[in-house]
């Protein structure tokens, strides 16, 4: 049996007036906002004060390497807040093009209906949001 995990506008990379998001491809596209979104941006009570990590500030504010083992941790921590994520699992690749680093990152998260997949690119200036990988798509 499906669980029920609402409905909405579907917003991912930006707002898409018309269409709607529901079930798995919802909770994914609420974790992608959950990695782009500085803490303490929200109004509202004690959840949407601890809302959030912006991975592009981190990438500005860490070094490479120590940050590279960290980030999965840190993401477990900001998307197994969501009580409909169970687990999750990331893939971190470093590129380094001169003085500038990007992350491509592999976030698999699991939830009762299934798991979804992102794949984000990070550097200090944005986090690109490549794809949405999930049982629907």
């Amino acid at each position: 049996m499906a669980t029920d995990f609402g409905r909405d506008i579907s917003c991912s990379a930006s707002l898409r007036t018309g269409s709607y998001a529901s079930g798995v491809q919802l909770v994914a596209e609420n974790a992608y906002h959950r990695l782009t979104t500085p803490r303490g941006m929200l109004q509202g009570g004690d959840g949407e004060s601890s809302y959030g990590t912006d991975l592009s500030a981190l990438v500005g504010a860490h070094g490479t390497t120590g940050l590279a083992v960290r980030l999965p941790g840190i993401i477990d921590l900001e998307l197994t807040k969501d009580g409909r994520i169970t687990a999750t699992s990331t893939t971190v690749v470093v590129l380094s093009e001169g003085p500038t680093t990007r992350f491509l990152l592999t976030v698999v998260a699991q939830t009762d209906d299934g798991p979804f997949a992102l794949k984000l690119a990070v550097s200090e200036v944005t986090t690109e949001l490549l794809g949405i990988l999930t049982p629907e798509t």
